[in-house]
């Protein structure tokens, strides 16, 4: 029951509202101590879970499927962390992009040389070829990456124009497939990705991930048809903020933030489950008013139903109704 002294205003819309940002709610209905404290604090705690988890403790994984052998799990806390609101719903939006990608990339019904990215982004990486030698490469990267002849795999063409570390300017021609070996490109939308180069020796190299670069791996080949092999080039070329914030992380870069983070990944979770359902009390506040009242209430008499103050001010020697009715 509400208490007909707090004005709710339009509970539906402070509802939605508290929902979306903790404390517009109360900020709507004019409680504004209490739209200071939640926004303050709901957040505060979530946002504090976000960074020690590096902005990777909050996305959504809802498969049962088994994709290159890695085991999808449901990420349960999301529940927890999707009450939080408008910070955490862009989790729903990534889990849909990052599904719609896997399932293209490994459609059965796709045409052969059918367009499935346009890149014109810079690459940093190096360069093994034939005449030019080993060395550091920085340049613009232009090309399209497309479904293979046949049907199946990816093939990426293009060109690099850039600078060696000698300050040579030079003009490569890209071609390569990947169920050949030749390609290596990092999905378009990923949230953590391992973009480690391979040691030119052969030695092994201590991996390292990350959710703004992607990696590329791809033939170099001479300009002039037809194409013969003349190098690759292997580097990273940058991902947008869009394509991987709140996106689902996979088996991989799970274990290589457990194993990084240790505990602090562990208390991200905990932080951000905690604020969402923190603002879930917010919200009912916000529908129905406060719970118990302002603690100034009247308490009834268990035995004469008459609340204490009323007793006290009976005048002595008078019976109240109930004794009279005794």
């Amino acid at each position: 029951m509400t208490d007909p002294r707090v004005n709710l205003r339009n509970p539906i819309v402070a509802t939605v509202l508290a929902y979306l940002i903790p404390g517009a709610g109360h900020f709507y209905q004019r409680r504004f101590f209490k739209a200071a404290i939640y926004f303050v604090c709901v957040l505060g705690v979530f946002f504090w879970g976000c960074s020690l988890g590096e902005a990777k403790a909050v996305h959504l994984r809802w498969d049962e499927d088994a994709r290159h052998g890695q085991t999808r799990q449901r990420t349960l806390g999301y529940l927890a962390q999707v009450g939080v609101g408008t910070p955490a719903l862009a989790a729903l939006v990534q889990h849909q992009r990052y599904e719609a990608q896997l399932n293209r990339q490994a459609g059965s019904e796709r045409e052969p040389n059918e367009l499935l990215e346009s890149i014109d982004t810079g690459f940093s990486g190096r360069l093994m070829h034939t005449t030019l030698g080993h060395g550091h490469v920085t340049g613009r990267l232009i090309g399209e990456l497309r479904v293979g002849e046949y049907g199946f795999s990816q093939q990426f063409e293009g060109s690099l124009t850039g600078t060696l570390e000698s300050g040579e300017s030079v003009e490569l021609k890209i071609l390569g497939t990947q169920s050949s070996g030749e390609l290596d490109l990092g999905p378009r939308i990923c949230g953590l990705d391992n973009v480690t180069l391979s040691d030119p020796h052969g030695e092994s190299v201590a991996p390292e991930y990350s959710a703004d670069q992607r990696r590329f791996f791809c033939r170099v080949v001479e300009a002039t048809e037809p194409f013969s092999d003349a190098g690759m080039i292997e580097g990273t070329i940058p991902r947008s903020f869009v394509n991987h914030f709140q996106v689902p992380l996979s088996d991989e870069a799970l274990q290589h933030l457990n194993g990084t983070l240790g505990k602090r990944y562990e208390l991200a979770l905990v932080y951000t489950w905690i604020a969402g359902l923190l603002n879930l009390l917010a919200v009912w506040d916000a529908a129905a008013g406060p719970a118990y009242g302002y603690g100034d209430e009247e308490e009834e008499n268990d035995e004469t139903g008459e609340s204490p103050s009323a007793a006290a001010e009976s005048p002595p020697g008078e019976s109240s109704p109930a004794t009279a009715n005794a």
